[in-house]
C-alpha cells in the first residue's frame, strides 16, 4: 500500500531576524533552485520588526512558518524547526544566502554515498563571488586570544588560511550557514546546545558529531551565495553581551579559570569599544539566560 505522506528527503531550517530583504531573496532562490518533493523549508521568525513574519505567508505559503513572540536566539529558534521536520537530512541556511542550482541534491546525494560521514558544507561565496573563509579548526584558547587581539597572522591555521576551495575534503567546524546533517546523528548527538544562543553554537555541534565517531565534509563542487552578519549587524548592546558571553562561556567549558584570566578582559575591552556601553560589565557575571531584545 502506498503511503498516505512520504516525507521530504530534506528539512530546510531558517531561522530569521530582521532580515526581511535577504530572506525574501534566500526563499525565492529556494523556489526556483529546488525540484518540487525534495524538501520542506521551515522559517523560523525571531519577533521580527520588519514585516518579515507577514512576507514569508503572504509570498511563500508553502514555507511553514514559526512565529516566535520574543527573540528566543538562534540556537533555540533552529532546535524549534528542527522539532517540527520530517526530513532524512536537515540543512541548516542563513536568512542571508542565495541558493544556486544543484547544491542541495549534490550534499544529500554526498550523504547518500558516504554513510560515514555526519554532515556536509559546501563552497560560501559572497556576493562579488569570492570565496568567503568558512571552515575553522576547532579553536584552541591561544586561537580565541589572537583572534580577539586582532592578531589575525598568528591565526593561519586554525582559520585554513591556505584552504583549497575546489578540492572536497574533511574539514573540523564549517560555519552552519549551509550545514547539512544527517537526522540519525542529530538523533544521537542532539542539535544545538542552547547555553550557546548565538555564537559557537556551530563549533560545539562540530566537535560532538566528530566525537560521536562522524566525519564532516566539505564540497568543492557545490555553493551558495552569503550576504553576511545581516542579523548581527543589526545587535543591540543586550544582543552583544550575550554574543560575548556565548565565546567565553565556550572557552571557560575548555579551559577553566585560564579563559577566565586571559580571554575575559580581552572580550570585555573589545564589547566595551562597541557598545560604549556599562553593560560590558556583565560580562563577568555569565548569568545570561536567553536573548530577549
Amino acid at each position: 500500500m502506498t503511503p498516505l505522506h512520504t516525507p521530504p528527503r530534506v528539512s530546510i531550517i531558517i531561522t530569521s531576524w530582521n532580515t526581511r530583504t535577504y530572506l525574501e531573496q534566500t526563499l525565492g532562490s529556494l523556489r526556483s533552485t529546488v525540484p518540487a518533493g525534495l524538501a520542506e523549508i521551515i522559517v523560523v521568525d525571531n519577533h521580527s520588526a520588519d514585516g518579515s513574519a507577514e512576507m514569508v505567508s503572504s509570498a511563500f505559503p508553502g514555507v511553514r512558518l514559526v512565529r516566535n513572540t520574543r527573540n528566543a536566539g538562534f540556537a533555540r529558534a533552529n532546535n524549534q524547526g528542527y522539532g517540527l521536520s520530517a526530513g532524512m537530512y536537515i540543512l541548516l541556511l542563513g536568512s542571508d544566502t542565495i541558493m544556486r542550482e544543484g547544491t542541495i541534491e549534490a550534499m544529500a546525494e554526498y550523504l547518500d554515498a558516504h554513510p560515514s560521514a555526519g554532515a556536509v558544507s559546501c563552497r560560501l561565496l559572497n556576493p562579488d563571488g569570492t570565496p568567503q573563509m568558512s571552515c575553522r579548526r576547532f579553536p584552541r584558547l591561544r586561537d580565541a586570544v589572537a583572534t580577539y587581539l586582532s592578531l589575525h597572522r598568528l591565526t593561519r591555521e586554525y582559520t585554513y588560511r591556505d584552504f583549497d576551495f575546489s578540492r572536497t575534503q574533511d574539514v573540523e567546524q564549517p560555519a552552519a550557514t549551509c550545514l547539512m546533517i544527517r537526522r540519525s546523528v542529530i538523533d544521537t548527538t542532539g542539535l544545538f546546545d542552547e547555553r550557546y544562543t548565538i555564537l559557537y553554537n556551530d563549533v560545539d555541534l562540530c566537535r560532538r558529531i566528530r566525537a560521536a565517531g562522524r566525519s564532516i565534509w566539505y564540497l568543492g563542487n557545490a555553493e551558495i551565495v552569503h550576504h553576511g552578519c545581516a542579523s548581527t549587524n543589526q545587535a543591540t548592546p543586550a544582543i552583544r553581551l550575550e554574543m560575548y558571553r556565548n565565546i567565553l562561556r565556550y572557552f571557560v567549558a575548555d579551559h577553566g579559570w585560564k579563559a577566565r584570566v586571559v580571554l575575559a578582559p580581552i572580550l570585555f575591552v573589545r564589547l566595551l569599544a562597541v557598545t560604549r556601553s556599562r553593560i560590558a560589565f556583565s560580562l563577568f557575571s555569565m548569568d545570561g539566560g536567553g536573548i530577549n531584545a
